[in-house]
């Protein structure tokens, strides 16, 4: 028994043993889950954050978003500028502008406020000189509905922030005051025409609307009320530069509206300034014209259902066709993030009042309300490359069988292209290492200034592909490698005008190329299907055809190559015959090049033609190479289509400027914008008409030029397309490129340069070393910059999605 006993007793203290040791286990194992639990969510102290390093910790770069209080020549009107000017304004004896908050259409009121450049030979003396910095100006736009007849006012005011005067700016290039019916179309007056043109359509044939689509535009929840999409009809169509008209499309309110149109359209007549005047001048119903509301009645209550539109009302489910919702099989099956960039040392560019440096470049940036961003000062080394650099003016042009498509043709100044960049999203529009920045603008409807959270981003990324390489492998090539990827400092806005997103980028490579880019995106403006439609595009859903339409961009481009005595020379390419000397009398045939100087501006009249392959480049005449050849840059284009519609014909006549692919004009201070905000309207007698810019034909030889580029593309959508046009295939493009103007490639400096060689030449046998020079590999855990923004987001949903405030701008 004692045995047995003891034998138990044993076994007692294994189990006893063995239950401590499974508890100690599984303590051990719930820690190691929790620390690697830990460690996941969160980073080890031993283990710092890309940017955070001792390296980072010495970087000289640094941000700084604060607004100056002594603004330079090429920064935007601050919030203090606008505060005094609209406190002038009010209190001005003639001009006398209501509050923003309380104006109507036929009252004198505020449209838009914007920098109004001081002249250039002023600016440089100023950067250049020593001289004192010119005053800074602002020019206003003011809708003066208060006068009769009712006009549009451009003043030109300063000095600012003490604003002193306000002029009438006064240039022999375009005309001011300006015509009440090419204003732009603003808030003020989109809430006239609900109160007036939309609520006669809805009072008189708003039962036509119901039984044919389900809804109308009043008297209906609003997630169900039609939204209208507008159209304006430029002056040149109606022959009459004081009649005002805008076609008013609608469309189902679902995610996203321009993809839900119905076949009805309404022709609205807004001449004058008062909104009891405004009154529907035409109607589209079921693919037909209607000259009035009575001929619409009488044809449908005389008509049978087979006359009649009839379309089930849209509504929203996540898997509609036009939503951003991710639907079918999620890919990848698990949740995988894509890559992401970091800046491992911090950032290696410095910003500071709008001004950006970076590894040999510098420049300034503002964002026009009216022409979108601009660069400014752009150098490389020190030496100026540009003095301005920057967009001029959008244009869409839509062809149809429909009155609305037919007629469409857009030009997004008169949009106020500048305010529609907002709300950039870090992972979705920009690398989530970028410095995102404000833009502070006048709203049409608040009197305090608009501060539009990232409205820029500014970053530098890889591009993923060499700025250079070569290797060569065997020891005949000599054994050895260098390249390196090419790393570029990106200054992006994305402007989104109504349906349309338009990617803008400036890059700066480390080689001395600045490229300029723009791609599209966004949702396709279409039309109803009905078969007569089927030479403008596809059907591409069940009631929508995707329209062929025409994409333009024009820049400025203001180059000073050592200086501001600039020529332009073309380097035109030929095929030539000529003997191949090994076999005398026989003919070899090869292509040479021949430079042609271009003397006056209309010479320099560029249409791009296949034919005449050509290198455009500017150079000083004063400045050569160390073998006597010019020291240049290239413009070299990237992105050109041909404006295909007869020259002074309809609304042709508001882009002229579309008509060249290059145009060369010497700079003068009154030609600062090829186009204008009223050109949307204004076909009949442009208030700026580009013609006249060159039509002096001016000498151009020895002189500060400026260079006007034109991209664009036709698009004749797909269901590839839907629900957004993708980037890729719209990326238009444009270089200004060094060509003789350095000695060498000037990345040679960077440090992002790999050589691998042999440690010993004449024992490869021991292998390579690699040579990076001075840059290491430290192992850093990536900042949390997502889980940044949507704390951001619980704060203040402004930021992105307008939710608890009316800023009083789209």
């Amino acid at each position: 028994m004692d045995k047995v006993n003891r034998a138990r007793r044993q076994v007692g203290v294994w189990r006893t043993t063995a239950v401590i040791l499974g508890i100690t286990t599984l303590g051990l194992v719930v820690a190691v889950v929790f620390l690697a639990t830990r460690e996941r969510t969160q980073p080890s102290q031993s283990i710092p954050t890309c940017g955070a390093t001792a390296s980072a910790r010495k970087n000289p770069n640094s941000v700084d978003l604060s607004e100056p209080s002594r603004p330079g020549p090429f920064h935007d009107l601050t919030k203090h500028e606008m505060r005094q000017l609209r406190t002038f304004l009010e209190k001005h004896p003639t001009i006398h502008a209501v509050p923003a908050e309380s104006a109507t259409v036929n009252q004198s009121y505020i449209y838009m406020m914007d920098l109004f450049p001081a002249n250039k030979s002023d600016v440089l003396a100023y950067l250049d000189g020593g001289k004192p910095q010119p005053s800074r100006l602002a020019r206003v736009i003011m809708y003066r509905g208060d006068l009769e007849p009712p006009v549009v006012e451009e003043y030109a005011c300063g000095p600012l922030p003490d604003v002193q005067n306000c002029d009438l700016i006064i240039s022999d290039k375009r005309r001011n005051p300006i015509e009440f019916s090419l204003r732009p179309i603003g808030l003020l007056e989109y809430k006239a025409i609900f109160e007036t043109v939309l609520t006669e359509v809805d009072a008189k044939i708003g039962y036509i609307l119901r039984e044919s689509y389900g809804t109308s535009y009043i008297d209906c929840k609003p997630s169900d009320c039609f939204k209208f999409y507008p159209s304006p009809v430029a002056t040149n169509l109606v022959k009459d530069i004081n009649k005002r008209r805008l076609w008013l499309w609608a469309d189902y309110p679902v995610e996203y509206y321009v993809l839900h149109p119905v076949d009805f359209g309404v022709l609205a007549q807004l001449d004058g300034s008062n909104p009891k005047n405004f009154v529907i001048d035409k109607l589209w119903y079921h693919g037909k014209l209607y000259n009035s509301v009575d001929e619409l009645i009488v044809f449908y209550n005389s008509s049978g259902p087979s006359e009649k539109s009839h379309i089930s009302r849209h509504t929203y489910n996540p898997s509609v066709f036009s939503s951003l919702n991710l639907r079918g099989s999620p890919q990848p099956e698990e949740p995988l993030r894509p890559p992401t960039q970091v800046e491992p040392d911090g950032k290696r560019y410095s910003l500071k009042d709008r001004k950006v440096t970076y590894l040999g470049w510098s420049f300034n940036f503002r964002m026009s309300a009216l022409t979108g961003p601009s660069l400014y000062d752009i150098r490389f080394k020190g030496e100026r490359i540009a003095y301005e650099l920057g967009l001029a003016e959008i244009a869409v042009f839509y062809s149809g069988y429909n009155s609305l498509h037919r007629i469409t043709d857009f030009v997004d100044s008169g949009a106020l292209i500048g305010t529609h960049s907002k709300s950039l999203v870090p992972g979705g529009d920009c690398p989530e290492s970028a410095t995102f920045i404000n833009q502070t603008f006048s709203g049409q409807a608040v009197d305090e200034p608009v501060e539009l959270v990232r409205s820029f981003c500014l970053f530098e990324n890889n591009n993923g592909y060499p700025l250079r390489r070569h290797l060569s492998y065997s020891h005949y090539e000599g054994a050895f490698y260098g390249g390196m990827l090419d790393s570029v400092l990106t200054l992006r806005s994305v402007v989104t005008v109504v349906n349309y997103d338009y990617v803008f980028d400036f890059m700066f490579h480390q080689n001395g190329v600045v490229e300029t880019r723009v791609m599209s995106t966004g949702y396709i403006f279409p039309s109803f299907y009905t078969r007569e439609e089927s030479p403008y595009g596809f059907k591409i859903e069940d009631n929508i055809i995707g329209n062929i339409h025409h994409h333009l961009f024009h820049f400025k481009a203001d180059i000073d190559i050592h200086g501001t005595s600039n020529r332009y020379e073309i380097l035109n390419i030929s095929a030539e015959t000529v003997e191949l000397r090994q076999q005398p009398g026989q003919n070899y045939h090869q292509i040479r090049y021949d430079k042609i100087l271009k003397q006056t501006e209309k010479d320099a009249l560029y249409k791009f033609n296949f034919e005449t392959p050509k290198y455009h480049v500017v150079h000083n005449e004063a400045r050569k190479t160390n073998f006597d050849e010019i020291k240049a840059f290239r413009i070299a284009l990237n992105g050109m289509s041909k404006q295909l519609l007869p020259e002074g014909v309809d609304n042709e006549v508001a882009l002229p400027w579309a008509r060249h692919q290059l145009v060369v004009t010497k700079h003068k201070d009154n030609e600062q914008v090829s186009s204008s905000p009223y050109a949307m309207w204004d076909s009949f007698n442009p208030v700026t008409d580009f013609t006249k810019f060159y039509e002096d034909d001016e000498n151009i030889v020895d002189q500060d030029l400026v260079f006007w580029i034109n991209l664009g593309l036709h698009h004749i959508p797909h269901t590839e397309d839907l629900p957004l046009t993708p980037t890729p295939g719209n990326h238009l493009t444009f270089f200004l490129l060094p060509y003789n103007y350095f000695t060498e490639c000037p990345s040679v400096v960077s440090r992002d340069h790999i050589r691998i060689q042999h440690k010993d030449t004449d024992k490869p046998e021991l292998g390579v070393q690699v040579d990076r020079n001075g840059n290491s590999y430290e192992t850093c855990s990536l900042p949390s910059v997502a889980q940044q923004y949507e704390e951001l987001l619980e704060e203040n949903p402004d930021v992105v999605l307008q939710s608890r405030k009316d800023m009083g701008i789209f």
